[in-house]
């Protein structure tokens, strides 16, 4: 198994990630959690992880901070970025420190499980020698891509799913990015996903913000979670979620623990 050390001030964070990992159909395991830096090097002094989950605002010392250390005295263990900052400074400096990916808080489930399957594969190419799975859960499909398709409509899918909290995505500027017609891939994306563009795009955001509001983890503001999905207006979202789901994202969120079957 691969193993993870998860660092957060926040306990309530640090008991979502692990749930999620542990629910995971991937090789990982949860083995140390700290709620600040001098705790995790501790920890890493004990038995270096294999993956280190780092905040960036802990007190006393910063994750960045922290992880400038951990390249010096641990440069194998890779290391993912947790933040509540969608801060281009803060990106900029997780490149320098070569983080493997920088992820806003709270995370998706299904936005997780793919950053597993991106590690379990990195970490099986760089220690072949530590883990021979076999058939480990490779079959993670997006949300996505749901006829036969061509390689384009995938890489555009792909891309999409990858990109969807960008509140300037666009058809044309996707067209653009892959040499392509607008007109041409809106048809095309019909044709083989059975969604427009924009219907394509917008039940994508709301299964994103649907699995954060069951998420009894989270519990993250409307306009805040707009925002995380892709909205720049708090009162659009939440209409459009509501003709989407049947209820007001409050509402949804209310819903959920009751255990009655969801509107359609």
């Amino acid at each position: 198994m691969w193993k993870i050390i998860i660092v957060d001030d926040e306990k309530i964070i640090r008991k979502g990630l692990k749930q999620f990992i542990e629910e995971s159909p991937y090789p990982f395991e949860v083995v140390g959690e700290a709620k600040s830096a001098g705790e995790a090097l501790h920890q890493l002094e004990m038995a270096p992880p294999h993956v280190c989950f780092v905040d960036i605002g802990m007190p006393n010392m910063n994750g960045l901070d922290m992880i400038s250390l951990m390249r010096e005295r641990w440069p194998s263990v890779i290391v993912v970025i947790i933040s509540g900052y969608d801060n281009f400074e803060y990106a900029r400096q997780a490149v320098q420190l070569q983080a493997f990916d920088y992820v806003l808080k709270p995370v998706p489930k299904s936005d997780l499980n793919k950053l597993l399957d991106r590690l379990d594969k990195h970490l099986q190419e760089k220690l072949p020698n530590e883990w021979s799975a076999g058939s480990i859960a490779q079959e993670q499909k997006p949300l996505a891509h749901t006829g036969d398709g061509t390689v384009l409509v995938h890489k555009v899918t792909e891309f999409i799913d990858n990109h969807y909290q960008d509140p300037e995505l666009s058809i044309g500027r996707i067209a653009s990015l892959f040499h392509i017609n607008p007109t041409y891939l809106s048809k095309r994306m019909k044709q083989e996903t059975g969604k427009s563009f924009m219907d394509y795009i917008t039940e994508l955001r709301i299964s994103k913000a649907k699995e954060i509001l069951v998420d009894i983890n989270s519990n993250i503001k409307i306009g805040d979670l707009a925002i995380k999905v892709g909205y720049k207006n708090q009162y659009y979202f939440s209409r459009i979620f509501k003709s989407k789901v049947g209820y007001c994202p409050l509402d949804y969120k209310k819903y959920q623990p009751t255990g009655s079957s969801e509107r359609s």
